[in-house]
């Protein structure tokens, strides 16, 4: 059967069957030379290099591999839950999980130590343990300055020019499939960004920036007087109402001019019609009305960033209210897919084939604005709101992936079901210090759980009984009641030392006397001994390492909630239990794995020490899956009679492999 997947590399497509093609022209050239030799004699010589020309052709190519006809479509849930599915199946809500289950297997998948996102993520595009990719957490610390950064990529600048390099290290599966010429589909895979150059396409996923750099930052434009929070995720912007009008910015990308570092942006108006609760926001080329409560579509906006250089973004608009106060949330500005300022897919012209199929959509990494709801900057039902249109433009781009897909891998990723957990799950536990009974968001999650349900059905019912069909999750959920604060714990124990004078540290450890120091935590979990000739400060020896080890691990065992006497640690990960590989030297020295209901607090993942030990959850965000990996195992279905015993979030990317009928390590 012919194979039509359109891309470099395919022309050899066209002589599968050469061999006998070969031999027919061959042997028509040849009769026609022999019967009319005499005619064709001044043509000789044309004809002999006609035919070299040919068979130089033909035959390179030929040396082309022919390509691989299996196919395998798998689709990555991020943070989908055993417990919950299988509550949902016997519930008789999940009719095609059920069905692909029965068609095939399920069972539990091991997630990675620690089970993050970014971590298990990376180990399953690598198929390596996090030792031998150098991923260890979402937070990692630079040891000459104790300071922590984010794990996805660096960005240099030489000569002016900027340069982005992704942090993780080993080989991606399709990186290995492409060598193998097997062709690939890969869309919005965590950590993936920069794109790499693949045999197929590819859109990059969590680990884009946006224009400003950041994860994600939003504005938010208020006449109400508000002080600067240096805690928010997002930039409060005061502005005065003059007369139903007000003039102010939406601010873009830092740029150096000169010696000075400026702040780029393009011009706002917004005008008031406060009897009927909506406004008009003009900037750039748009102009749109916005009702109360409301979301816009999609924007473009410019920013101009020196001489000939401009910055393309895209945006949108909520209004949370109108009187007695304007409250105007922004959305974080992503990159115009159509023009954006680093490429953010393979091949890099991708991204904008797809505005022509879908229109705009977000680029963003994370696009799920959690710290926006958790900060009360938008109320839950705008951020469902959000959450659906993310998810209607994930489905569209599916759609388009689906009908582009011939033979090879097909991956999708789907981050919904992780932020609304994340942010609902304080409503279907009545142990949480923030639970609310409210009827209205009960049942949310579950039928989050039930729209994958809908999407896979509509996967099974456009795919043939050949196509291999993996869905899976890199790690389940839990109740987050409980913050704990780790360096408050080092320094009660005698493990972490201030400057004296001090009762607390900020983020970036801003009070801690390093020449008195053991331990300091970092990250969500992440314990690191204040080794000599690793850390700047350096002051535990070699020969101290293991037995200091050993004790914070066994009194980390012992620590209890004096509350309730429950144990707030279930297990701890030294290095050479979690973390042997090619890079177990930037690894924590020890892992806290947390029982359910407990996890690092937000300041410990800065270098943070507050005053208190435990601290009740009172955010929104309320559930998590940063606790012990073995109480947040993932899910696996496969739509064949596969045996999937003890099969963990590693081996995916041999098993997909060998369903492709190719072998990655050779």
């Amino acid at each position: 059967m012919i194979n039509y997947y359109i891309d470099p590399g395919s022309g050899f497509v066209l002589t599968q069957n050469a061999s006998f093609v070969l031999v027919i022209i061959m042997g028509a050239l040849g009769g026609i030379l022999f019967f009319m030799k005499a005619f064709f004699k001044f043509f000789k010589k044309l004809i002999l290099w006609i035919v070299l020309l040919s068979i130089v052709i033909i035959g390179g190519l030929m040396t082309h591999k022919i390509p691989n006809k299996n196919k395998v479509i798998v689709i990555g849930i991020d943070a989908m839950d055993p417990g919950i599915v299988e509550k949902l199946m016997n519930e008789g809500k999940l009719l095609n999980f059920s069905r692909l289950a029965k068609m095939g297997n399920y069972a539990h998948l091991k997630t990675t130590v620690p089970s993050e996102s970014i971590v298990a993520w990376t180990t399953f595009l690598t198929g390596l343990n996090p030792a031998d990719h150098g991923v260890f957490d979402f937070i990692m610390r630079n040891p000459k300055n104790y300071l922590p950064y984010l794990a996805f990529n660096e960005t240099s600048n030489a000569n002016g020019k900027t340069e982005i390099k992704i942090r993780r290290k080993g080989e991606s599966l399709w990186a290995k499939l492409t060598k193998k010429n097997v062709p690939c589909l890969v869309y919005y895979c965590p950590n993936t960004f920069p794109p790499e150059r693949i045999f197929g396409k590819m859109i990059s996923g969590m680990g884009v920036p946006d224009c400003l750099g950041t994860m994600g930052k939003f504005s938010f434009y208020t006449t109400k007087l508000s002080k600067a929070d240096e805690d928010s995720r997002g930039r409060v912007i005061n502005v005065e109402n003059s007369g139903n009008v007000i003039k102010t910015k939406i601010y873009g990308p830092k740029f150096f001019s000169g010696n000075s570092n400026l702040e780029s942006f393009t011009p706002l108006k917004i005008s008031i019609y406060s009897d009927e609760e909506r406004i008009l926001i003009e900037y750039g080329r748009s102009k749109l009305f916005l009702k109360k409560g409301e979301w816009s579509q999609w924007g473009r906006v410019s920013f101009n960033t020196g001489m000939f250089n401009k910055v393309h973004g895209i945006c949108r608009f909520y209004l949370k209210s109108v009187k007695p106060d304007l409250e105007l949330y922004l959305s974080p500005i992503n990159f115009d897919p159509k023009y954006p300022l680093f490429p953010i897919s393979y091949p890099k012209n991708y991204s904008a084939e797809l505005v022509k199929q879908v229109g705009l959509y977000y680029t963003q990494g994370m696009p799920y604005d959690t710290w926006a709801l958790t900060e009360d900057r938008i109320d839950e039902k705008a951020f469902l709101q959000l959450a659906d249109s993310i998810l209607k433009e994930n489905q569209e781009v599916l759609d388009v992936g689906l009908k582009d897909f011939k033979n090879g891998l097909l991956f999708f990723y789907f981050e919904g079901l992780d932020p609304i957990q994340h942010m609902f799950w304080r409503y279907i536990d009545p142990k949480h210090p923030f639970y609310e009974n409210n009827p209205q968001y009960t049942n949310i999650i579950y039928e989050y759980y039930e729209r994958m349900d809908k999407i896979l059905g509509d996967i099974m019912n456009k795919i043939d009984f050949s196509t291999n069909l993996i869905v899976f999750s890199d790690h389940g959920f839990a109740s987050f009641r409980k913050a704990i604060h780790l360096n408050r714990w080092l320094l009660e124990n005698g493990y972490l030392s201030f400057e004296k004078g001090a009762d607390e540290s900020k983020e970036f450890f801003d009070n801690v006397d390093w020449s008195r120091t053991k331990a300091y935590a970092v990250g969500f979990g992440g314990i690191y001994l204040n080794a000599v000739q690793r850390e700047y400060y350096g002051s535990v020896h070699k020969l101290e390492i293991n037995n200091l080890k050993n004790e914070i691990k066994r009194k980390l065992m012992e620590f209890r909630d004096p509350l309730n006497g429950e144990n707030v640690i279930k297990n701890v990960y030294t290095r050479e239990e979690a973390f042997q590989g090619l890079y177990s030297e930037e690894s924590p020295d020890l892992y806290v794995g947390f029982n359910n209901g407990y996890r690092a607090s937000w300041q410990t993942a800065l270098g943070g020490t507050p005053k208190l030990l435990i601290e009740d959850n009172k955010k929104k965000w309320s559930g998590d899956h940063l606790i012990d990996p073995s109480l947040v195992p993932g899910v696996i279905f496969v739509n064949k009679k596969i045996e999937l015993n003890n099969l963990s979030i590693k081996d995916l990317a041999l098993f997909i492999s060998s369903l492709l009928g190719v072998d990655v390590d050779k």
